[in-house]
This record gives structure tokens, C-alpha cells and sequence, in this order.
């Protein structure tokens, strides 16, 4: 007989069921309703509740999605919001983990997205006429993205794989959140400035319309329509649209298209250029030749016309002047064909790597140079300063059979500083002596009694 006692279930086991189910079934919901209680935690974490007039729906927006939002609701607003469904077990509870939040009915940011292109359409920002042509070949291409991101890697790769003559000037700036617009606009003027960037890549891998926005920013849309360099928008996914990608020259899917598109591939252009100049000297050959053919017929003809030495004459003459412009083509030709080698080979790795090795040697040299140097010119100048020292040095006078004289510990530079019987220190070259005051007065000493004396 069958036991028919059904299978009982623990509450963890029942719990995990209904949890798989409601996780599985609203992976991806969006739920409109009135924000009734909001609270920020310290953690950075939104704890809300949205309610209608039946029921109400306990909801989180985890601190990483918070602050990536540009609309912050309060309470009271009504709001649409896009998330997934979440069963904490050890309560046995289920609340909404948002994702997404705008306001009910248009989105604000779709509602500033559709504001900001129809101006800047009214403007002709939008306008192909004035979207300029990509370089076919360019000397060096700037890139404007994360210098983590995804974004840049594929670039390079493409890049490198395609053409890795073709030098990549990175800009590494923030692409979401605060202050990522004006990194934008000014990693775009920068490379602008660079003489050797012939195009540039603005962009960065997907996201929500939050984590792109920066990319339908009025600075940085601007900043795209007045560089002076050929920009390829370069933002998301391929369904992914930003205003960017109306401003910018040419708009590529992906970071990988954009790099595709910014650079030829080297072999191929390679290949291109030999098979034209095969096919271009094969079409002279064929063109010489039936021009030999016409030159010949009408030499028959002419022949019965004139004597036989003056038609080989005027025929030999015709030959030489073809002969002349089959020259003058293939060499020109040449010339075209040397041009375009000369600028692959002055890109090429080595050709790079030797001019920074000149340049480095040079530094090098200017640096061993300008030490012996260096110290010669600190000596001489040493030697300078101490003779200048020594020319105004006190000691000097005292060499030459000056001397000193001090009056209570001062110097004495008047008569009037000494009075008749005092005591004066005299300070002369070798030592010092002590004298009386006899006589004193201004100017010099009138010595002619002395002398008469002695």
C-alpha cells in the first residue's frame, strides 16, 4: 500500500523554491507606483517604498547604481522604475532591486536628450554638409576613452593588427559620472593640438542611457563640432545612440569598427600599390605598342607618297617622341610610387625607434659635455668673486701702509670722534699699537714744521 503522507518541506527549502521561482520569473520587470518612504543609509545603499492604491513594494537601489543615477525622486513623486525581484531568505521577504529610476510618464534624461538634439539640430550641428572626409592614411590617431576601459583595448588591437606603423596618441579620461564631461572636452582639444593627429576616437564600451550620458552633454557635443580634426564617435553598443554620434564626422557602431574604420590595412594597401603599378606599366607597354603598330601603317602609307629615306626619317622621329613620353610616364609613375614608400618607411617602427635613438644619443652627449664644462665655469667664477673679495677687503688697505684707528671700541672717521690727550688703538698690517692725541683737525696735517725740525 502507498504511503500517501505528502512531503513535508522546511522552511529554508520552501523559502529557496519560492525565491528561484521569483527571481527567475522577474529577472527584468518594471514597476510603476508613488514613492511613499525613501531613506539613504550611511552605507551609500536607497531603501524606498512604492505604492499604489491597493498594495505597496519594499525596494532597494544598491549604493553602485545610486550614484550613477541622474534623477533623484522624493517622496510623494510618482516614478517608473526597472529592476529585478530579490527573496531575502532569513526573513522571508521579497523587494524589488532597482536598476533604473525615472519619473513616470517621459524620462527625464530621454526628455533633456530629445530637448538638447532638437536645438542643436535647429543649429545644423546635425548637417552632413558639414561633416568632413576620414584620412586615408593617417600619421598618428588620438583616442579619447578610459585608460582601463574595454574601449581601449579593442582599439589598439585593431589598430595594431591593421596598421601597426600607425602610432596611437591615448587621452585617458573619465567616460561616466561627474566631471567625466569636461575630461571629454578636454582630451578632444588636446589631441586637436597635436600636428601629428590626423583623426580622432571619442567613446567608450556600453551602458545604460546613465552611464553614456556624458556623451549627449552640450560641452562635449560642441567641443565635437568645433575641433578642428575629423572625430569618429565611437560610444556603446551597436544599438546604443548618443547625441555624439549625430555631431560627430562619422559614427561607428563599436570601439573595433571605429578603428577599423580610422585605419587601412597595411598589406592590402601594400598589395594595392604593386598591382597598380604592375597594371599601370603594363597598359604604357600595350599603349607604346599600338602606337608603334599606328606609326607603322601610317609610315606605309606615306611611304609611296615621299622617297624611302625621308619616310624612315620622319617615322624614326615619331618612334623616338613616343619612345620620350613612355619615359616621362613610367618615371613619373615611379616618383608616385616612391612618395608613398617614403611615407610608409618614415612611420615604420624602425625608422621611429632610430630617430629616438639619434635623439637620445644626443642628450646624452649635451649631458657628459656640460659637466667638465660646468666645473670650469664654477672655478673661474670662484676665482672671480674671491679677487673681487679681496680688492674690497679692509686687509687690503692695511697691506698697502693704511691703518685703522678706533676710539673706545670705534672707529675713528672724523676728528671730531678724538679729543686732545686721548688714547686711540691704531690697527696697521702686522699688529696694532696704542697713541695720544696731540693734535688734531680737518683736512691734512700741515707737516712743514716737522720737517724744518728735523
Amino acid at each position: 500500500m502507498a504511503d500517501s503522507t505528502p512531503k513535508t518541506l522546511t522552511v529554508t527549502e520552501f523559502t529557496e523554491r519560492v525565491k528561484s521561482l521569483l527571481e527567475g520569473t522577474f529577472h527584468s520587470v518594471w514597476v510603476e507606483g508613488e514613492i511613499s518612504q525613501l531613506k539613504v543609509h550611511r552605507s551609500g545603499h536607497v531603501y524606498l517604498t512604492l505604492k499604489d492604491e491597493d498594495a505597496r513594494l519594499e525596494a532597494v537601489v544598491w549604493r553602485s547604481t545610486a550614484w550613477k543615477m541622474k534623477y533623484q525622486p522624493g517622496v510623494g513623486e510618482r516614478v517608473v522604475a526597472r529592476g529585478r525581484v530579490s527573496l531575502y531568505p532569513q526573513r522571508g521577504a521579497y523587494q524589488l532591486v532597482i536598476q533604473g529610476l525615472e519619473p513616470a510618464g517621459v524620462g527625464a534624461l530621454q526628455a533633456a536628450y530629445e530637448a538638447l538634439k532638437a536645438k542643436l539640430g535647429a543649429e545644423g550641428l546635425f548637417d552632413e554638409a558639414r561633416k568632413r572626409a576620414l584620412p586615408f592614411l593617417p600619421r598618428a590617431v588620438g583616442v579619447v576613452t578610459s585608460a582601463t576601459g574595454a574601449a581601449r583595448r579593442d582599439i589598439e588591437a585593431v589598430v595594431h593588427r591593421r596598421c601597426p606603423q600607425v602610432p596611437i596618441i591615448l587621452y585617458p579620461a573619465t567616460v561616466q559620472g561627474p566631471g567625466a564631461a569636461a575630461e571629454i572636452v578636454r582630451g578632444i582639444e588636446v589631441l586637436a593640438g597635436r600636428p601629428e593627429v590626423d583623426v580622432i576616437i571619442a567613446g567608450r564600451g556600453g551602458g545604460s542611457i546613465e552611464d553614456l550620458w556624458a556623451f549627449n552633454e552640450e560641452p562635449v557635443l560642441r567641443a565635437i563640432a568645433t575641433c578642428s580634426k575629423p572625430i569618429i564617435s565611437a560610444v556603446g553598443h551597436e544599438t546604443d545612440f548618443t547625441l555624439a554620434d549625430f555631431v560627430a564626422d562619422w559614427r561607428s557602431p563599436t570601439p573595433s569598427a571605429a578603428a577599423e574604420r580610422a585605419v587601412p590595412v597595411r598589406d592590402d594597401l601594400l598589395y594595392t600599390i604593386d598591382l597598380n603599378v604592375e597594371r599601370m606599366t603594363q597598359a604604357l607597354h600595350r599603349h607604346l605598342e599600338r602606337g608603334r603598330h599606328r606609326l607603322a601603317h601610317a609610315g606605309q602609307r606615306l611611304v609611296s607618297g615621299v622617297s624611302s629615306a625621308q619616310g624612315r626619317r620622319r617615322l624614326q622621329g615619331l618612334i623616338g617622341r613616343l619612345d620620350m613620353a613612355f619615359q616621362r610616364q613610367t618615371v613619373s609613375a615611379k616618383k608616385r610610387m616612391h612618395v608613398v614608400e617614403q611615407r610608409l618607411t618614415a612611420i615604420h617602427p624602425a625608422a621611429r625607434l632610430a630617430r629616438s635613438r639619434q635623439r637620445l644619443q644626443a642628450a646624452i652627449g649635451r649631458l657628459a659635455g656640460s659637466g667638465p664644462q660646468g666645473v670650469t665655469r664654477a672655478r673661474s667664477d670662484f676665482r672671480e668673486t674671491a679677487a673681487r673679495l679681496a680688492a674690497l677687503s679692509p686687509l687690503a688697505s692695511l697691506d698697502r701702509g693704511y691703518g685703522i684707528a678706533r676710539s673706545a671700541g670705534a672707529i675713528v672717521r672724523s676728528h671730531r670722534d678724538v679729543s686732545i690727550g686721548a688714547s686711540v688703538e691704531v690697527l696697521v698690517h702686522e699688529g696694532w699699537f696704542r697713541a695720544d692725541v696731540t693734535d688734531a683737525g680737518p683736512g691734512l696735517p700741515d707737516t712743514s714744521n716737522q720737517e724744518e725740525e728735523s
